[in-house]
């Protein structure tokens, strides 16, 4: 075997691989541009923070990335031949099964988007995102319920007659089986007088999170930034089907104020 000299050039890629390479990453940028600007404009539209990251926004534009930006690009880099006979027509099928890919990431993301998120008290005392497809099965419409609330997504409160507590296990049981109570939709009510000051109750305060040194930085981090008084707002959380948030609502009039802090898994 030769050996091959210090500082030599190295042998010369097969002007074949060349094209390969060239075709595929051409393919790559443009995949990645489209794709970005697509699901971009769709997280922003139907997943406000922090829903995105903690009720399964994130998986679902992880999975259509990979048949849009990687499946596609390495395709069209094993089929690319320069002047291979109807190589259009291979290129086109690569085109129709990244656009099946991407559709199906923006279906999935707008079937699942939140589009309220409900308020459980006593002894949840915590929001949980309410989908579509659970407002369908209750007796009010989307436009009504929206129109409980200003915020994006609305808050709202839940209602629960009778022994409230028993009411809110079942509730729980019911949402960990599939969120069927929160299609109950007959009992939402708009964040104010009592449903306000039910929330409030439930407010967390820094010590809550005594165990979570990085929830109390950015308790610390959002009150600096909000004026320097943590009395001023309520600290409620949000649980998701893959993590939890934590939301700062005004005490005075129960308007979302902002996210204070999010976690999350990816699977």
């Amino acid at each position: 075997m030769t050996d091959v000299a210090i500082g030599a050039p190295l042998p010369a890629m097969p002007p074949l691989w060349r094209a390969k390479l060239r075709a595929g990453g051409l393919h790559l940028a443009l995949s990645a541009v489209v794709f970005v600007g697509l699901i971009s404009l769709t997280v922003a539209l139907w997943f406000p923070p922090p829903f995105f990251w903690i009720d399964g926004g994130i998986q679902v534009v992880l999975i259509a990335a990979g048949v849009d930006i990687g499946l596609g690009p390495l395709l069209t880099m094993v089929v690319y031949r320069p002047r291979r006979p109807r190589l259009w027509m291979n290129l086109a099928v690569i085109g129709i099964v990244q656009a099946a890919g991407l559709a199906w990431g923006i279906h999935t993301l707008y079937t699942q988007r939140p589009v309220l998120a409900a308020f459980i008290g006593y002894p949840e005392n915590r929001f949980f995102p309410v989908t579509t497809a659970e407002i369908a099965k209750g007796p009010r419409s989307l436009a009504e319920l929206r129109a409980l609330s200003k915020t994006r997504p609305p808050l709202v409160y839940v209602d629960l007659p009778g022994n409230h507590k028993q009411h809110a296990q079942e509730i729980m049981q019911a949402w960990k089986e599939g969120g069927s109570v929160l299609r109950e939709t007959a009992l939402y009510r708009p964040i104010a007088g009592k449903a306000l000051a039910d929330v409030i109750a439930g407010s967390r305060t820094r010590a809550t999170y005594f165990d979570e040194p990085t929830y109390q930085k950015d308790i610390d981090r959002f009150v600096a930034a909000h004026g320097g008084k943590l009395r001023a707002f309520a600290l409620i959380p949000v649980y998701g089907r893959y993590g939890r948030g934590l939301l700062a609502l005004s005490r005075t009039d129960g308007k979302l104020v902002g996210v204070v802090a999010t976690q999350f898994r990816l699977h």
